[in-house]
């Protein structure tokens, strides 16, 4: 079994007592970051504290922060947690544009808490203001001479506000002085590292999983024996789905009815970041590259109304498992239970969704006298290129 980690920084309230944690992506029980994707980083954060480690034993009953990168927020309207569990926080980052504070508007009407992360009391804030649970700011980055101007702006709208990177007892007198709910930094506790082990899944079962989740017509008797076949899996939605947080009337130990409960857009989510965080032994550019090939179909098939736009992406998908598997396709396709359409499209390239596997396929190499499809002009291909690479890490197919 694999050493895994995760970081927490506890936050407290007014009276000193612990109100949450803010979970932290780390590689080793040292503090060591490397990783620089905030996709992939984020990704490990929740299967680490949901479903490697458990976010009880985590979090204990507080709630956790996590950061949530652009995408996971426009693009994964569907968050896989309780709303009593978390508290999402948009990254300083992020554009902010009509499709976030559209996303933010919905998730905070569905119940979630929303926090700002070092806010700059900029004006592009100030369309996610009416959204936001929580504002963070930064001590060190404020202006002494206009915060508490600054902070009577802010007290039209029903939020709470935490100081973060207070490094002194002066620093805390002063916040809490201003009326500031919530406190984080050196000054109160630095990081603790939480290490876990990490049962590693079946990658085969995983993308046979993502198959079969992309077919109208699957069946839960059919997951059932999918997941079941990998007991590592199996343990990790059997776990999640009986946590505390769950607060379920009896305890669950049939895969059948933990998919009937969780329902198959959560079964979806959990298996893309499985994959997602699957990296020990491939590049991580190679999951990515295969997450586009499957939106970059998905999404010509739907420009031309040819055929079924999820048959396309778990084609696309799964022609790429030569190089995440190591394994000729001819071979892995004999193993596979899918139709003679996709078996088709990816050996042959033929019908629609093999012409789209060519046509996504030759983008990727710079091929362009072969990216051709259904008479699209080549500006709409690079447009959807684009579309694509911006939903790979999380595709609003499999979450909606």
């Amino acid at each position: 079994m694999q050493n895994i980690f995760i970081g927490r920084q506890a936050i407290f309230d007014r009276e000193m007592a612990t109100y949450a944690y803010e979970l932290l992506y780390r590689e080793s029980d040292s503090g060591g970051v490397s990783v620089t994707d905030g996709e992939m980083a984020t990704s490990r954060v929740m299967l680490n504290a949901f479903v490697e480690i458990g976010l009880e034993n985590v979090v204990g009953p507080h709630p956790a922060f996590i950061n949530l990168t652009r995408s996971f927020f426009t693009d994964a309207p569907h968050i896989p947690f309780e709303k009593s569990q978390v508290v999402l926080e948009v990254l300083e980052d992020i554009e902010v544009d009509q499709r976030l504070v559209a996303t933010v508007a919905k998730l905070s009407a569905e119940g979630y808490r929303i926090a700002l992360d070092d806010y700059e009391f900029g004006s592009h804030w100030e369309p996610l203001l009416p959204y936001a649970s929580i504002i963070k700011v930064e001590v060190p980055a404020v202006d002494p001479q206009r915060i508490e101007e600054q902070v009577r702006q802010l007290q039209k709208y029903d939020l709470k506000l935490l100081a973060e990177k207070i490094e002194t007892e002066e620093e805390h007198q002063r916040y809490l002085e201003l009326g500031f709910d919530y406190f984080q930094g050196y000054y109160f506790s630095r990081p603790q590292i939480i290490k876990g082990k990490r049962l590693p899944e079946n990658k085969l079962v995983i993308l046979q999983l993502l198959t079969s989740l992309n077919d109208p017509e699957v069946t839960i008797d059919a997951l059932d024996r999918l997941i079941s076949q990998d007991a590592a899996l199996s343990y990790k939605i059997l776990r999640h789905i009986n946590s505390a947080a769950a607060a379920l009337p009896r305890k669950l130990d049939r895969i059948g009815e933990a998919v009937v409960y969780l329902g198959l857009r959560q079964i979806r989510t959990w298996a893309h970041l499985i994959i997602l965080s699957q990296t020990s032994d491939k590049p991580q550019e190679l999951l990515y590259n295969a997450l586009v090939r499957a939106c970059m179909c998905e999404q010509l098939i739907q420009r031309s109304r040819r055929a079924n736009a999820q048959a396309a992406y778990a084609a696309g998908l799964l022609s790429t498992l030569d190089l995440l598997l190591g394994c000729p396709l001819e071979e892995i396709m004999q193993e596979l239970p899918v139709s003679d359409e996709i078996k088709g499209a990816i050996l042959k390239y033929e019908g629609p969704i093999g012409e789209a596997v060519s046509c996504a396929l030759a983008y990727e190499s710079q091929q362009w006298e072969r990216v051709a499809f259904c008479g699209l002009e080549s500006a709409v291909i690079s447009e959807i290129f684009v579309s694509s690479s911006h939903q790979a890490f999380v595709s609003s197919t499999l979450v909606t």
